[in-house]
């Protein structure tokens, strides 16, 4: 079977905290466009952080990538891993949303790595999809690597 879907790990920061508005404003307009290109993924929001997957036709996922890196919004991107893929994880959502606590990011950020080998950054996305659908109690180990 033939790998025709590319999927990104990345993570970025933004100067300014988005506000509830910006916020459902970005997660709305990315459902759209991102569904009209048929691009899939998760974000990870916190404050100043962001980690976000993204997946679907390759043309689409760079071109998309590049205007995150060219959006006033993003800075310190780190692409984390990139690999060709033959099937959707997040196949479900134009764009999952998780709004993760900052101490949960915090330990998320120092635990992801520079760069993750394609089975774990898998790994890694399977979760954010699995915390998605079954988000943790707060009593709970925080998840990931």
């Amino acid at each position: 079977m033939s790998k025709s879907l590319l999927r990104i790990l990345y993570t970025s920061k933004t100067h300014n905290r988005l506000s509830d508005v910006d916020l459902t404003r970005l997660l709305h307009q990315s459902r759209e466009n991102n569904q009209r290109i048929q691009i899939h993924g998760i974000l990870c929001y916190n404050h100043f952080d962001f980690i976000q997957v993204l997946e679907g036709p390759e043309t689409a996922v760079i071109a998309l990538y590049k205007k995150i890196l060219d959006d006033e919004r993003h800075h310190d991107c780190k692409l984390i891993n990139i690999c060709l893929s033959n099937k959707y994880i997040f196949n479900n959502w134009a764009m999952g949303y998780i709004d993760i606590s900052q101490g949960d990011m915090r330990r998320l950020r120092q635990e992801l790595p520079e760069k993750l080998s394609n089975d774990n950054a898998d790994k890694f996305a399977y979760q954010l999809k699995h915390y998605l659908n079954n988000p943790i109690k707060k009593t709970d180990q925080t998840i990931f690597i």
